[in-house]
């Protein structure tokens, strides 16, 4: 007959195993955030899966699933800083749009990289308001592309603050092209519409 295992006995056993950090991950995280970059990561490799660099259909189709997941309002005031005073209020929606376009070419020219069959949580945690969760692309493709996203809300209401992609975080790297864009044309927002329409990656 097997002894009892008594509750301290099961979690001292499982301080001592390698399962300790998919736990501590688990036990900090909201869930409902993790559920929700799962879905979105799922519908990313979706779209990667039937598509090829530098399909213009492809990145308006990832500009419309950034646009369910992602603040990119937020996300484009944050990056503006200071600037968003001067941003012009009639060319604010054509802004927005603009930047899920940007973020949605990056996709589109590594679309091979989010090409899988799954996509895995390896860890979350709690960051002030934020809950970041760590995930990697599996199986198909290249493969074993990871993803960082800082999702906002709580309560079954979330969106998508922040997404690092290649190393590297969205609102940082917009924060600076903008910013470079707008000192060199002397705060002329037409010049950054221009830098934005152009990219193909980032």
């Amino acid at each position: 007959m097997l002894p009892t295992l008594s509750r301290r006995n099961f979690i001292e056993l499982l301080v001592g195993s390698s399962f300790v950090p998919v736990l501590a991950g688990a036990a900090f995280a909201d869930e409902g955030a993790g559920s929700y970059v799962q879905k979105l990561g799922e519908e990313v490799i979706k779209l990667a899966n039937g598509g090829q660099r530098g399909d213009k259909a492809l990145q308006r189709r990832f500009a419309a699933l950034f646009n369910r997941y992602i603040s990119i309002p937020n996300v484009a005031k944050f990056a503006l800083g200071p600037r968003q005073k001067d941003l012009p209020s009639g060319d604010k929606d054509m802004f927005y749009d603009l930047v899920a376009n940007y973020a949605a070419a990056l996709f589109v020219w590594y679309v091979e990289d989010f090409q899988g069959d799954r996509l895995e949580i390896t860890d979350s945690a709690e960051q002030g308001k934020f809950t970041t969760v760590d995930t990697t692309i599996k199986g198909g493709g290249l493969g074993g592309e990871k993803l960082r996203w800082r999702v906002l809300g709580s309560g079954g209401s979330y969106h998508i603050a922040d997404l690092n992609v290649k190393g590297v975080w969205l609102t940082i790297s917009m924060k600076k092209l903008f910013a470079d864009t707008l000192k060199s044309s002397d705060g002329d927002f037409q010049a950054l519409y221009a830098k934005l329409r152009e990219a193909e990656t980032w």
